[in-house]
């Protein structure tokens, strides 16, 4: 039996996550130090360095058991056997989120996995690269103008700020296309209540809580009626223009894989529900903006650190596309940087 971590009762074991996160917070590591784990999960450490490994701990009421070997992960993450599961969301990520794809499982994961999948194949995901070049190039004309300001042209720049835009402006553009405007505006509001529900998660959740109207929870309520209102108004008039096609972003692949005509070609219904296309859309924004936006700040800062690398890179990109954009068909010719993306990729498993 695994030994029993720290709990409190309804708390859990938050308390002192909360606590050991907070103490690591001014821990400053070296650039060349790439045992983060001190810093970002200091709480695993400190509990498996007490009570060893694997050891349970508690997520408020619900028990959690910590592994680190890697083969027994390997086993849970490859069994079929139906007896992992996936662990109930929490409310509040539950709330930021809904019933997308990341969420369900069983038959609903299988009906939103067809759905979802032919939106992100290879040949449509080669058709974006465009959108992405374009959004990437605006970016750096912006920096280019800023440092064009200065004698030395030269600016400091810190870098995640203007990443986290681009994230935001190639999803927005490769999600919603000519209707990236309002997905703009919907991202704003996920964002908004994504950090409202990230300063909270630890918290203990009392019960009818969240119906009050608190100064917080009316501004959460008015963040989800805009996030809601805003995409049900994207969704509805691509489906209006059913004639000349749901559109080639991710938004319209995903009405066009869900739209089901029967043998007479005369009824057309969706095989998700419209807060299933909601959620998903969520989905998209929250797993796709966070996940991105800190990959390509670190993989900057990691370049910044070896130089060398950056030569490397520079000279592949020169000698397979000189000065023109990358396309989607000679992505793959870079093999120098698949090979530097696989290492961090490497690098942040084992880590």
């Amino acid at each position: 039996m695994a030994p029993l971590g720290p709990y409190k009762f309804l708390k859990g074991s938050n308390e002192e996550e909360k606590r050991l996160k907070e103490e690591a917070a001014g821990l400053v590591l070296d650039v060349h130090d790439h045992n983060h784990l001190p810093r970002i999960a200091p709480h695993y450490l400190k509990w498996r360095a007490r009570y060893g490994e694997p050891f349970l701990y508690w997520s408020g009421a619900k028990p959690r058991i910590c592994i680190f070997d890697y083969e027994v992960a390997r086993q849970i993450l490859s069994s079929k056997s139906g007896h992992f599961v996936k662990n109930d969301a929490h409310p509040i990520v539950l709330e930021l989120l809904g019933k997308g794809l990341v969420l369900v499982d069983g038959v609903d994961w299988v009906r939103h996995r067809r759905v979802i999948n032919p939106a992100f194949a290879m040949d449509k995901i080669k058709m974006m690269v465009h959108t992405m070049v374009s959004c990437a190039q605006s970016m750096v004309r912006e920096l280019e103008d800023q440092a064009s300001i200065n004698e030395n042209r030269q600016v400091e720049v810190e870098f995640d700020k203007p990443l986290q835009v681009l994230t935001a402006d190639i999803i927005s553009h490769t999600a919603f296309g000519s209707s990236y405007k309002l997905g703009m505006e919907a991202f704003h509001a996920q964002k908004e209540l994504q950090a409202m529900a990230m300063a909270s998660i630890l918290n203990v959740q009392i019960p009818g809580f969240s119906y009050l109207p608190t100064k917080r929870n009316r501004r959460k309520w008015m963040l989800e009626k805009k996030l809601k209102g805003t995409l049900v108004h994207v969704i509805n008039s691509r489906l209006a223009s059913q004639g000349i096609g749901y559109g080639n972003d991710l938004l319209g692949l995903m009405l066009e894989a869900c739209t089901a005509t029967d043998k007479e070609g005369e009824e057309e219904q969706l095989s998700l529900t419209m807060d299933e296309i909601i959620h998903e859309c969520k989905t998209f924004f929250y797993a796709g903006y966070e996940t991105t936006s800190i990959l390509l700040t670190w993989t900057v800062f990691l370049l910044s650190v070896y130089p060398e690398w950056q030569e490397r890179l520079r000279k592949e990109v020169f000698r397979e596309v000189g000065k023109d954009s990358p396309t989607g068909d000679n992505l793959r010719k870079f093999k120098e940087a698949r090979t530097e993306t696989n290492s961090y990729d490497r690098f942040l498993i084992l880590s």
